[in-house]
């Protein structure tokens, strides 16, 4: 499996239109046996440019901390999954992902933190916003 993530200092970038990188995963049988690519985007810009390129790069799934609706929909035309609404660790994300293991936004503390944030959007569901993952998961609810 062959996915993409939004990057930038080892991080999950938090735009997929205007990211200056990308990291691709290609997975074999195993997670250990994984070949990191970074791509370098930053001749490119908005949505189409991006999608147009993760088609050409071939990927499965596209992740990024935050994704318009039209860049969605332009991924999914193009039979690429788009993920949105997470932030931290790149590499530690593409593996939860590829695993199954990434929670979905929503199912813990109301932004779907597991250790690293999920990405809240500005509301965790609860009035301190710790997220249900300790004191700061860094998703910028506190």
């Amino acid at each position: 499996m062959k996915i993409a993530v939004a990057y930038q200092d080892g991080e999950i970038y938090g735009h997929f239109g205007h990211c200056p990188m990308f990291a691709v995963y290609e997975y074999g049988d195993y997670v250990s046996d994984c070949k990191k690519t970074l791509v370098d985007t930053s001749m490119l810009s908005g949505h189409q440019a991006m999608a147009a390129k993760m088609k050409e790069l071939d990927v499965a799934a596209v992740m990024a901390g935050n994704m318009g609706g039209e860049a969605k929909a332009e991924l999914l035309s193009l039979g690429i999954v788009p993920i949105a609404g997470y932030s931290g660790d790149a590499d530690t994300a593409a593996d939860l992902l590829v695993t199954g293991q990434l929670p979905v936004n929503g199912a813990e503390g109301g932004c779907g933190c597991s250790g690293s944030c999920g990405g809240c959007g500005g509301s965790c569901g609860d009035e301190e916003g710790d997220c249900g993952c300790g004191s700061d998961c860094g998703c910028g609810c506190h």
